[in-house]
C-alpha cells in the first residue's frame, strides 16, 4: 500500500476510534492524530484506558474541523502541578498525504476554549484531582514526561491544597502569566501555583473595571465609556502614586495591581473602538478616579502571593532588572 493511502487509512481509522498513545510534541507520528468532531462527549483511550471528554459542559460539542493531536504543554523552570494537556488542531485532511506529522504540528494553531480567547486545556491540577484522568496520567509517566519523583511531588501537593472544581478555574501557573478576564468583573476568582504550595480557587479581585478616560475617546459624546468584553491582565506591583488614584493606599506604598495589556473586544457600541493607553492601563474600581488595588499584606493572607512569587514581581517591576519590555507582553500563556 502507497504512503498516501496508508494516510488516508489512517485518518478513516482516527473517525471511528480515538486512541492516544503519545502526548510527547517531539515524538509525533500521523497515526496520533484524532478526531473530535461529532459527538457531544467524544469517547478517547489514553493509553489502554477510556474517558469522556467535555468540550465546555457535556451538552457543548468540541468546534467543527477538531482533528489533530493531543500533546504536553509545559514550560520549563516552573513549580511541580503546572502544565497542562492541549490539542493542536491541523490542516485538512488533503494536508495529510503531503505533510509529516512535525509538519502538521507546526502548522496547526491549538483549538480555543468556549470563550474563543484561549486555548482549550485539561491542566495538570485537574489531572491530578480527578481520578477520570488517571489514564493521561499515566500515560505521561509512561512516555517520561513526568517522571516518578515529580508524579509524587504533585500527588502530594495537589491533596494538601484540597482542590475542588478546579477545571472551572482560572489557573496561574505562575505569578508573572497574563490570563483572561472578563470586564467589568464583580468578583473574580483564581487558583495559583507558587514553589511553596498550591492555592485553591478564591476570590482574589472584585468590582474591576476599565473606561475611557475623557481625553481617548475621539469621535464620541460619551464622557466616560463602560468597557465590556474580554481582556489580556497580569498582576503587576506598583508604588502608589501621589495623583490620589490609589485610594487609601500610602504615597509610596507598593501594591498589587492588575495591568490590562489588551481589549480583545474592542468595538464599542458607539461604532467608536476602545483604545487602551500605549502600554496597557490599570484596572479600575467601581470609580474610574481609582485604581483597583490590593495591599501586600491582604494579598499574603489570600495566597495570592508567597516569598518566591513576591520575588518574581519585584524583580519585574521594582528591581533595577525590570525591563520596559514587560509592559508590551501581551499574550496569554
Amino acid at each position: 500500500m502507497s504512503s498516501s493511502a496508508v494516510q488516508h487509512d489512517v485518518v478513516r481509522r482516527r473517525r471511528r476510534k480515538r486512541t492516544v498513545n503519545n502526548l510527547d510534541p517531539k515524538r509525533l507520528n500521523i497515526r496520533d492524530i484524532v478526531d473530535l468532531n461529532g459527538p457531544r462527549q467524544p469517547g478517547v483511550s489514553f493509553g489502554a484506558a477510556g474517558i469522556m471528554l467535555d468540550y465546555f459542559c457535556t451538552k457543548t460539542p468540541f468546534p467543527p474541523n477538531s482533528r489533530g493531536f493531543f500533546y504536553y504543554h509545559s514550560r520549563p523552570g516552573l513549580p511541580a502541578g503546572a502544565g497542562e494537556i492541549r490539542f493542536r488542531g491541523v490542516d485538512s485532511l488533503s494536508a495529510y498525504c503531503q505533510s509529516s506529522a512535525d509538519e502538521l504540528f507546526a502548522n496547526g494553531r491549538d483549538i480555543l476554549d468556549n470563550t474563543g480567547h484561549k486555548p482549550w486545556r485539561i491542566h495538570m491540577l485537574q489531572v491530578y484531582s480527578a481520578r477520570r484522568y488517571d489514564p493521561i496520567r499515566r500515560l505521561l509517566l509512561s512516555q517520561g514526561l513526568i517522571d516518578a519523583t515529580r508524579d509524587r511531588e504533585i500527588e502530594q501537593r495537589v491533596s494538601a491544597a484540597g482542590l475542588k472544581n478546579i477545571g472551572i478555574s482560572t489557573i496561574l501557573d505562575t505569578i508573572s502569566d497574563t490570563f483572561v478576564i472578563q470586564l467589568p468583573s464583580l468578583a473574580l476568582f483564581a487558583a495559583f501555583i507558587h514553589d511553596e504550595c498550591i492555592v485553591p480557587a478564591s476570590e482574589v479581585a472584585y468590582n474591576l473595571h476599565w473606561r475611557d478616560s475623557p481625553e481617548t475617546v475621539e469621535g464620541s459624546d460619551a464622557h466616560w465609556r463602560l468597557y465590556q468584553g474580554a481582556a489580556v491582565v497580569r498582576y503587576e506591583l506598583k508604588k502608589a502614586e501621589t495623583n490620589k488614584m490609589f485610594y487609601g493606599a500610602k504615597q509610596g506604598e507598593v501594591v498589587l495591581v492588575l495591568r490590562i495589556l489588551e481589549l480583545l473586544d474592542p468595538a464599542g457600541p458607539d461604532e467608536v473602538p476602545f483604545r487602551l493607553p500605549e502600554g496597557g492601563d490599570l484596572a479600575q474600581g467601581t470609580s474610574p478616579s481609582f485604581y483597583w488595588f490590593m495591599p501586600l499584606d491582604r494579598a499574603r493572607k489570600q495566597g495570592i502571593i508567597t516569598p518566591s512569587s513576591l520575588k518574581v514581581l519585584e524583580d519585574l517591576y521594582l528591581g533595577d532588572s525590570a525591563s520596559t519590555e514587560t509592559t508590551f507582553m501581551k499574550s496569554p500563556s
